[in-house]
């Protein structure tokens, strides 16, 4: 029929909506009646524990109505054995009655948590494991062995854990492949947790004697730490009481080895089923230190065969005899000054209260240990401060270079244990190194100084010659070149440091120091080293400064003396042919010749100087003011250099408007100028031209220029403007004519109150500028 009119249309709609809604309310009701609703159980489990005070009718009866909920073919109660690491059969649903229990024997009576170690961890972390219809919770290396061990298609699993130690397990087996739902799910782990919090008045009561003793061994460690001052005494009295309370056959104290690397072992205690171990232990793995740094609960090992953790001492591990441990970093939250380390010949299972303690007691051996570790680095402290100091005085009151670098290798190699220690050295601009001295402690490092050590082509002096501070290398670092004269084993590690002083000074000489690749250097040894050098590098360049200004002073000491003798040699001819000029006046007819009076005036006056010099000057310039007219002066410069002039045909031209009279010192400041004058007309070129200028700057000074087009050495203009030799063991350009000779002016210059000024102009011509008093009344040679 059809609907016809808009009245049937609507009555027809709320006919049909109506009835939808009761088929809803009717399947709603009949999905209540059918879902399972784990409350009503849940609250009668709960009224019926109260009653029950033994454990063992507890885990009944939780195990008998998780049966009864969640209908699986079985329902079982496994506990868990620390000592051993297994899982036992306690309980099963309906073992009250024994014909129902003997009718369902258990599959498994035993599970070891090593044969399921990925199950167990599994547990340890808390999970709910379930294997159903198309549901798995974890992967198969934690489902394929369970489903093998219980022989079933469906398993639900929930852990019983207890203050985070895993105390047993609940499993659901079902003979069916079937699916769990999510309320069964919720009532099996509701299930386990009542096992925990429903424990007995007995356990409670363990637990509590556990913390008790815990805090019993805090104290008494705590007061055997204030009592007893010496470090080995006090770990003695720790081990004995702690190995009592965790029941361990081991304890050790690993300190790190900051200079070797890996760690040592401070202390030691063992029972009669491990071994004392007397190796240096290994460096840790990145992750296990980073794990050590940051967790601040100990580090557990229940079984060595299947742990990764700590991964590098498992050959220690394995000599001791051990399965297994627990380590404690004594400094938490930081870089371990000390790890404690309990260990046992078994297999186990390390629980929280077994942690707490040796967490508690590794805190108080924590103090102890920072507090010996202070004063040990005080003691090093002061031992290498006396060794230093020791050092630095032998350096200072040794007078030769060899012996001083001799002793300086030797206290360094001394100091920081070191194999090899040599020292390279080199003259300045000289091609090819030496080596100066060497201490070698084990064969197989060696310096030798054949082939030749090339200063342009050696690495390790290029490279601690452009690097300020300690340059670490490997050996493999080296070139071929360099591993000529240097041997060292494989991974081995240098420290090469150059023998520097003030910035500069030119640098010629490097310490190489070599050693095995494990070896660790502190700050403090790296800052010792470096003031050691650094004593070194300024010793042996005072010595070597020292050493080369006495060979001068004797060079120029012993050649005034030649020349001293020699001019007294020379007067001693001037007088005697004054006596035979003399002689010859007399004659008759020779007396009234002009001639013979002028040689014999200049005779006399050469003879005057003469005296002068080896007498008043033998050993030191001394004053004589002179009052000299500068034109006389100039006059006499000019006719001196004539014969320069002459053969390079210059042209020359004296500007000068005045005629002062000069009073001072002007015999000295005329060889100065005359020395000038003759430099600029040596290096001028032939047919140049030489001019010198004179000009009042006031009236007390007087400037004398003379310019040229002749060519100088840059490098000579620059030092003579410094003013000072910055390095007097470098070659320099003021050692040798010209530059010696220029050099010797304008110290002249300097000691007689005047100035020297050497300079470049615009137009690529040379300046020698002399600028003096003109009247100087004191002696300015006399200090």
């Amino acid at each position: 029929a059809t609907l016809k009119s808009g009245v049937q249309k609507k009555t027809f709609s709320i006919l049909v909506t109506t009835l939808a809604a009761i088929l809803h309310q009717y399947r709603q009701a009949a999905y209540l009646k059918q879902e399972k609703r784990p409350s009503q159980p849940f609250f009668q489990l709960l009224a019926k524990l109260e009653t029950l005070q033994e454990l063992e009718p507890r885990l009944q009866a939780i195990v008998d109505a998780t049966h009864k909920f969640i209908g699986a073919s079985r329902t079982r109660g496994y506990w868990f054995e620390p000592q051993q690491r297994l899982f036992w059969h306690r309980v099963a649903n309906g073992s009250h009655n024994r014909q129902a229990y003997a009718s369902q024997a258990p599959a498994l009576s035993e599970l070891s948590a090593s044969g399921y170690q990925e199950f167990y961890q599994a547990l340890s972390c808390g999970d709910v494991i379930i294997v159903g219809q198309d549901t798995c919770s974890h992967s198969e290396s934690v489902i394929e062995p369970l489903t093998q061990g219980f022989d079933k298609p469906s398993l639900m699993v929930a852990p019983i854990l207890m203050q985070k130690d895993l105390l047993g397990f609940l499993v659901v087996e079902a003979n069916q492949v079937r699916r769990w739902s999510v309320p069964e799910k919720r009532y099996l782990t509701a299930a386990a947790q009542v096992v925990s919090l429903g424990m007995p008045m007995s356990a409670l009561q363990e637990r509590v004697a556990d913390l008790e003793a815990n805090h019993q061994l805090s104290v008494g460690i705590a007061q055997s730490i204030h009592g007893d001052r010496d470090w080995q005494s006090v770990m003695a009295r720790c081990a004995d009481q702690l190995i009592a309370t965790l029941e361990i056959d081991g304890l050790l104290v690993l300190i790190p080895d900051l200079e070797c690397g890996g760690f040592e072992v401070g202390y030691q205690h063992h029972g009669t089923q491990s071994k004392p171990t007397q190796d240096t232990w290994r460096s840790l793995h990145d992750i296990d230190w980073q794990l050590l740094t940051r967790q601040t609960a100990p580090v557990c090992i229940e079984n060595l065969d299947n742990d990764l953790k700590l991964r590098a001492w498992r050959p220690q591990f394995l000599r001791m005899g051990m399965q297994a441990a627990m380590a404690y970093n004594l400094s938490p939250g930081q870089a371990p000054e000390g790890i404690l380390l309990v260990t046992d010949s078994n297999t186990r299972r390390w629980n929280q209260v077994q942690q707490n303690s040796l967490q508690s007691v590794g805190r108080q051996i924590g103090l102890v240990l920072h507090q010996w570790f202070l004063q040990r680095q005080a003691q090093q402290h002061s031992q290498m401060h006396d060794t230093l100091q020791w050092g630095l005085r032998n350096l200072q009151r040794t007078f030769d270079v060899a012996q001083l670098e001799q002793a300086a290798t030797h206290h360094i190699s001394q100091l920081l244990r070191l194999p090899l220690v040599a020292l390279i050295v080199w003259e300045n601009n000289q091609k090819e190194a030496r080596l100066a001295s060497s201490v070698i402690r084990n064969k197989q490092f060696a310096a030798k100084e054949s082939p030749p050590i090339l200063v342009n082509n050696d690495a390790v002096i290029n490279w601690a010659i452009q690097t300020d501070g300690v340059i670490q290398l490997e050996f493999e670092d080296l070139p071929d070149v360099t591993r000529q004269w240097l041997r060292c084993p494989p991974h081995s590690q240098l420290l090469v440091v150059a023998l520097r002083t003030s910035p500069e000074h030119t640098l010629n000489g490097v310490i190489v120091l070599a050693d095995e690749g494990d070896r660790r250097f502190s700050d403090q040894q790296m800052n010792m080293l470096a003031v050691l050098v650094q004593q070194l590098a300024w010793c042996r360049r005072h010595l070597l400064l020292t050493h080369r200004l006495h060979d001068k002073r004797s060079q120029l000491t012993e050649l005034n003396w030649y020349k001293h003798h020699h001019m007294d040699d020379i007067r001693r001819q001037v007088r005697e042919s004054r006596r035979q000029l003399s002689n010859l006046k007399q004659q008759p007819g020779m007396g009234d010749q002009p001639y013979f009076h002028a040689v014999e005036s200049r005779l006399a006056g050469m003879e005057k100087e003469l005296l002068r010099l080896t007498g008043r000057e033998r050993w030191a310039m001394a004053s004589d003011p002179r009052k000299v007219p500068l034109v006389g002066l100039l006059n006499r410069l000019m006719k001196r250099v004539q014969t320069q002039v002459q053969k390079k045909q210059l042209w020359t031209q004296v500007h000068c408007d005045s005629n002062l009279a000069l009073q001072g010192e002007m015999q000295k400041i005329e060889f100065v100028l005359y020395e000038l004058i003759s430099t600029a007309c040596r290096r001028s070129p032939a047919r140049g031209r030489v001019d010198i200028w004179s000009r009042p700057l006031d009236q007390q000074w007087l400037e004398l220029s003379i310019t040229d087009d002749g060519a100088v050495d840059e490098a000579i203009i620059t030092l003579l403007n410094q003013g000072h030799r910055q390095d007097h063991l470098a070659e320099s350009p003021l050692d040798r004519p010209p530059g010696l000779n220029l050099a010797i002016c304008q110290s002249l210059m300097h000691r007689l109150g005047g100035e020297f000024i050497l300079e470049k102009l615009d137009d690529n011509r040379i300046r020698s500028s002399v600028m003096f008093p003109m009247n100087q009344p004191t002696n300015p040679l006399i200090p």
